[in-house]
């Protein structure tokens, strides 16, 4: 007697409901079949086009969304920047007003003439009120009032006793450190 090679081939089956060893599809078979016919009508060719095309659309929403987030980073470290750099500026204007009005007062002979102290104290208050916009109320009074001082010392410096002028430079000096100090603060915090 040979042997088959493939078990089962040539064997006949009765109808007793017996489950044949291989060759034919059982009853335990059926749950594959249905859930390998799901899987095709889930899987057709609309289905994964519409699954790409929502995947697409999910990502473009996503690059636009953290593109927005990267423009406004960029916005407030340039407007940072300008604030870091228009504070340099306005301390460097009120050192130079101070001084010339200081050589003024004291009526030296080669004291810069009242017009360069009123340049000196236009360019402070043209600095200032760029800075005073990103401020509050209080803050933009306290900038108009040491800017319209220092066009006041400007156009006095000559005339004022060396007093008058201590007691007007004491009062100026002081708003102006109050002014620093918000410089310093408003520009290591986010401006918008």
């Amino acid at each position: 007697m040979s042997e088959d090679p493939i078990p089962g081939a040539g064997q006949r089956f009765s109808g007793s409901g017996e489950a044949p060893e291989a060759g034919r599809k059982g009853a335990g078979d059926r749950p594959r079949f249905l859930l390998a016919r799901r899987l095709r009508k889930i899987f057709t060719a609309t289905n994964i086009s519409l699954v790409v095309a929502l995947c697409s659309v999910l990502s473009s929403v996503y690059q636009s969304w953290n593109y927005s987030r990267s423009i406004d980073s960029v916005q407030r470290n340039v407007l940072r920047a300008e604030n870091l750099r228009t504070c340099r500026d306005i301390i460097d204007v009120f050192f130079q007003f101070r001084l010339k009005a200081e050589d003024a007062n004291a009526r030296l002979a080669d004291a810069s003439r009242p017009t360069d102290l009123r340049t000196l104290a236009y360019h402070f208050g043209a600095l200032s009120t760029f800075l005073a916009n990103f401020r509050e109320d209080d803050v933009r009074g306290l900038y108009a009032k040491l800017s319209w001082d220092m066009l006041r010392v400007a156009k006095e410096a000559e005339t004022l006793s060396p007093d008058e002028f201590a007691s007007l430079f004491a009062s100026i000096d002081e708003t102006f450190t109050t002014l620093n100090d918000d410089c310093a603060k408003s520009a290591q915090r986010r401006l918008l």
